[in-house]
């Protein structure tokens, strides 16, 4: 206890006479500093996280993989969720590598794989994820939809699958169903979370599959740390696409209660995020979003999840815009939020937050200064990364701009 007490101090001194110890040793110093890292984790303490990873890997060296293996698979892998988090993607990038490059088994590459996936999509990078999300699901050996758009004739007949096993289930049903105890289901249920959300941006036909494969997974296998968002999207899909509003909020529900059970956590910001933006305007003011909204981007950033958490902040921003905030009030937060997200890093939610605020000031008559970006070079953007969700944006918020100054043969 007064070692846990005192650990971080005992392994900063520990490292700062690491020069000439024995393998045994190192072996020793090298756990220490994964324990030290994994702590100063949990506490959200990244960049001090990184610290003791990158020393406990210097700590075994080159042989680390042939000598203490499962401590350096660890720290290699918790060493790059940490650079993720804190944006060091460089070298984020140089520990995944390491550990794919690696002949171990597939599971165990899982993290550093999960790593990739989203951090690909964090920068912008959704058909890069796509393609790397379906290559790991392939390597477990679990099916995975094509990469082209589906027919109206496949999405309905697994919307009528999907409906069958649903037999008039509640969401009280739902949330009571067993927990999966695959480990191979589960690490392919959260590459189809990463693969929903790259498809929404950029193959938006082929979405409904992916999000009926994982509600079909839950139904049939088991609940999981993804099974929320699942339920959360397939309300989405109930809300907009089939216009069954009070379902897919039933479904919406299901999903709330889900990540109140143990070890679903890690969800929460992603089923917030989605309900919120997705489901509950249906049947409820906009307003109401605006609180869970903000909670979802401070959990976000408790648990580690900022690429979430961050889009949970795009949304509520531009719901503040939609219920009629003053713009003056409006520009002072999105600039402040445009600040946040250039700390995190978060390319693609900032893209997003400077398009609000581009729209904010033109409608305050503000011109814009020399080296802003402009709508349409925003427009040629998505063009060329194939980003459909942020074209939409972009369309949606000139058509609010020409709309206020009468701009009509424009809007049309």
């Amino acid at each position: 206890e007064e070692l846990e007490a005192s650990l971080f101090e005992v392994v900063g001194l520990l490292n700062c006479a690491a020069s000439n110890i024995t393998d045994e040793e190192r072996d020793e110093l090298a756990e220490m500093n994964l324990k030290a890292g994994v702590k100063a984790s949990e506490n959200a303490a990244f960049d001090t996280a990184k610290v003791y990873f990158k020393a406990g890997r210097e700590a075994l060296g080159s042989r680390g993989w042939e000598g203490d293996y499962s401590t350096m698979l660890d720290l290699c892998s918790d060493g790059a969720n940490a650079c993720f988090l804190t944006g060091d993607f460089d070298s984020m990038n140089d520990l995944i590598e390491e550990v794919l490059s690696k002949d171990i088994d597939t599971k165990e590459k899982y993290r550093v794989s999960d790593i990739k996936v989203k951090s690909l999509l964090t920068m912008g990078k959704a058909n890069e994820s796509i393609n790397a999300a379906i290559e790991f699901r392939r390597q477990l050996g679990l099916p995975t939809p094509q990469k082209k758009p589906a027919s109206k004739f496949t999405i309905m007949r697994e919307y009528i699958r999907v409906k069958s096993l649903l037999k008039n289930k509640t969401a009280e049903d739902i949330a009571n169903l067993p927990e999966l105890d695959d480990e191979r289901y589960e690490m392919g249920e959260r590459m189809n979370e990463h693969l929903a959300s790259s498809l929404y941006r950029v193959e938006p036909k082929i979405l409904p599959l992916v999000i009926f494969q994982m509600v079909i997974t839950s139904l049939k296998h088991g609940l999981n740390s993804s099974s929320s968002p699942a339920f959360a999207r397939l309300g989405m899909m109930l809300c907009g696409l089939f216009g069954k509003p009070h379902e897919g909020r039933e479904m919406a529900k299901a999903a709330e209660l889900i990540i109140k059970k143990p070890g679903m956590r890690r969800s929460i910001t992603t089923t917030i995020f989605v309900t919120q933006i997705f489901c509950y305007h249906w049947t409820s003011p906009l307003q109401d979003t605006i609180a869970p909204l903000l909670e979802g981007f401070q959990i976000g950033l408790e648990i580690g999840v900022t690429d979430k958490a961050c889009y949970c902040l795009v949304g509520r921003s531009y719901h503040l815009f939609f219920v009629g905030m003053p713009l003056g009030s409006i520009q002072k937060e999105v600039e402040a939020t445009i600040h946040v997200m250039t700390q995190l890093n978060q390319g693609a939610a900032r893209l997003r937050i400077i398009l609000l605020l581009m729209t904010v000031k033109k409608l305050r008559g503000i011109e814009a200064e020399a080296g802003d970006e402009s709508m349409d070079c925003m427009l040629a953007t998505t063009a060329s990364t194939g980003d459909v969700t942020l074209s939409a944006y972009v369309n949606l918020m000139k058509l609010e701009v020409y709309i206020l100054f009468q701009e009509w043969r424009e809007a049309i």
